[in-house]
């Protein structure tokens, strides 16, 4: 690094690097969300029409850009890994090279280009090096689903960087044009975008408007009324994300119910958040998974955490307010990882994918503060005849062997981490090493060997996973997929052991043991034991005698199955009783596209034909033909039952279709 370095070298060296460091991760498998959201997801097929991939998850949020990314992913590699991990790669070298604008262009900056302005380029790459090859980047980077993050942190860094550029150009348009671009494409993959403008305004405040920093606070805001078209236009991109938000708004989580409290929440991300200084400065112990961070229940749990962090953030509202530059660290920092990590209640409380813009202010603080304590010794060290005529501000070789040895460690820290990706068991195994409580760990452990082959040592797992998270599904969810795949003995076999576990860990009207029975009642159905599975459909149906609501999906569930079972005993009027049940309860309480909603309909409407209403039977069939006509978009399923009930008006005698509706 002694010399000149041109900014297409420093390019090539940040891009390269990158590389190295994530080569290995290509030959990883899909693990935990990839395989619902990436690799068994129905919507990102076909690729035409776009939006459906865009905007409909399978069983996630879906986010618009990056789930348009997998659909064209799917499009050219299929179900491959490698080629998936190939884009996340690309988006992070992209990313990478925007910090390195970023961090080349703010210190060639009047207020920094003094101190900094002749070892802009070399020190951008060292800084742009690092925060890449950073082992915390593979959550975000190395796994696939988290492409999210890393692509939201690459429009983010590339609108800075356009913004950073106009300001060097005299507000040349085309870079204000790039800066809100990027903006709108950062908002339409992921809601911690949220921040962008707050961080382009924080920028132009400590890096554009007068330059000597001497500037009034009126003085900067006529400098921004003057730039008042572009920040309308920024600002107008918060629609695009209030847009997804609304539209995904069903899937979130945290919109259903409130997980913490805002306090709790407070106080136990300020351990957390200290947990990701650590890991910056020491990465080591990395977790795929913190479900079993425990949360903060008053001030005296996490005090001290919250004593650094509060100093830390009345410093940087200081430095803000005198436009210190080294405030803007801290100003990156805490607004990156608001979201996320303030008093907003999120279902996970720590996350490692969530530093991938927040480490940067991270490196670029320890760097900067590095070389500034080097050049401090280094200008009260007597100088010595052959050091005469070296310019005063050069990179000595001490800071630039530093630098390489740092950046050679992390590279082997990454690619070691990345080798814990390469199989679905490897993630997961790593987790129960650190983390013998992770009730996560156990569930996905169980899922990886039933895929392996290995039910026993699953139904262990499982059996773990569910007495350390008693409302945990990963049976019920394993029996369905076995269902679904034409294997309802190995599905019996994990419902019965499930059966057994939590009704001795729950009431009998308790929610768990509910879903159990129901789907244990209806794995017998289909294996045509009869009479064991309406003694558990009667069962289910007796907790309402005491007082006790069933679930809508169970409820709907049990009825259906005991209407099929009184059908084929010839018992017609309980079959209609039960029907008619199920439906009421579908309309009350689930909507018009739900699938359980659509099995009441269907089973309804075939008793209405068996009971020769058919006008009747006709009716509600045109009532949810229309209510799935008018959906948007339509997932397979609800597809399927568009056909189907189509199919049964035009089975209707001529006499009866009359009315029938057209394509």
């Amino acid at each position: 690094m002694t010399g000149p370095l041109r900014v297409p070298q420093a390019v090539l060296f940040v891009a390269l690097l990158t590389s190295v460091a994530f080569l290995n991760s290509f030959g990883g498998q899909f693990v935990y969300d990839d395989i619902r959201e990436v690799e068994r997801n129905p919507h990102l097929q076909p690729l035409l029409p776009p939006w459906q991939a865009m905007f409909v998850g399978n069983g996630l949020p879906a986010r618009p850009l990056p789930y348009l990314s997998f659909a064209i992913d799917r499009s050219l590699w299929g179900i491959r890994p490698f080629g998936y991990h190939l884009t996340n790669l690309l988006v992070h070298v992209a990313a990478a090279l925007a910090l390195f604008d970023l961090v080349r262009l703010t210190l060639l900056s009047p207020r920094l280009r003094d101190r900094w302005g002749d070892r802009a380029v070399p020190l951008a790459m060292v800084i742009a090096m690092i925060w890449a090859v950073h082992p915390l980047q593979t959550q975000a980077v190395t796994y696939i689903y988290q492409r999210i993050e890393s692509m939201t942190g690459m429009f983010c860094l590339v609108s800075l960087a356009s913004f950073a550029e106009a300001a060097s150009r005299q507000w040349a348009r085309r870079w204000l044009g790039a800066s809100i671009l990027a903006a709108a494409a950062a908002m339409a993959s992921k809601e911690n975008a949220v921040v962008l403008p707050l961080l382009i305004l924080g920028y132009d405040w400590f890096f554009v408007a007068s330059p000597s920093g001497t500037g009034t606070s009126a003085a900067w805001l006529r400098d921004v009324v003057r730039r008042w078209w572009y920040y309308l236009l920024l600002a107008a991109t918060w629609g695009i994300l209030g847009l997804v938000l609304l539209s995904q708004r069903a899937r979130y989580q945290e919109f259903q119910e409130l997980l913490h409290s805002p306090f709790s929440y407070l106080l136990t991300e300020s351990g957390v958040i200290l947990h990701y200084l650590r890991l910056s400065v020491l990465p080591i112990g990395q977790r795929f998974d913190y479900g079993s961070w425990p949360v903060a229940e008053s001030f005296r749990d996490v005090w001290p955490a919250c004593l650094a962090l509060a100093v830390a953030v009345a410093a940087t509202a200081v430095g803000t307010a005198l436009r210190r530059p080294w405030a803007w660290l801290g100003v990156v920092f805490f607004l990156a990882l608001a979201p996320t990590s303030s008093i907003v209640p999120v279902e996970a409380v720590a996350n490692e994918h969530r530093m991938y813009l927040a480490l940067a202010p991270i490196v670029a603080g320890l760097v900067l503060a590095g070389l500034a304590v080097f050049d401090f010794f280094e200008a009260r060290r007597p100088a010595v005849a052959d050091e005469a005529d070296r310019p005063a501000k050069t990179v000595h070789r001490g800071p630039a062997i530093a630098a390489g040895v740092i950046i050679l460690l992390l590279v082997v820290a990454t690619q070691i981490r990345n080798q814990d990706y390469a199989t679905v068991t490897g993630i997961w195994m790593d987790l129960l090493q650190k983390d013998r409580e992770n009730s996560r760990a156990y569930q996905m452990m169980a899922s990886a060997l039933d895929a392996e082959g290995d039910p026993e040592f699953a139904i262990q797992m499982a059996a773990e996973a569910i007495r350390r998270r008693p409302k945990c599904t990963v049976l019920n969810e394993l029996a369905r997929y076995h269902v679904s795949n034409g294997n309802p003995e190995l599905a019996e076999y994990y419902l019965r052991f499930g059966y057994d576990l939590v009704r001795g860990l729950h009431p009998p009207h308790s929610r768990p043991v509910q879903m159990m029975t129901s789907d244990l009642a209806t794995v017998l159905r289909k294996r045509n034991k009869l009479t064991e599975s309406k003694q558990l459909c009667e069962q289910v149906l007796a907790v309402t005698a005491d007082g006790h609501d069933l679930l809508p999906p169970v409820e709907i569930g049990i009825s259906l199955l005991l209407a099929d079972i009184s059908k084929m005993e010839g018992d017609i009027g309980r079959t209609d009783t039960l029907t008619t049940r199920a439906l009421a309860v579908a309309r009350k309480m689930l909507t018009a596209g739900n699938a359980n909603t659509l099995n009441a309909v269907c089973m309804r409407a075939d008793v209405l034909i068996a009971l020769n209403r058919h006008s009747e039977s006709r009716e509600l069939l045109m009532e949810y033909v229309r209510a799935l006509r008018a959906l948007p978009r339509r997932s397979p399923e609800q597809q399927h039952f568009l056909d189907l009930f189509l199919q049964m008006l035009r089975d209707f005698p001529s006499g009866e279709a009359a009315g029938s509706p057209r394509g």
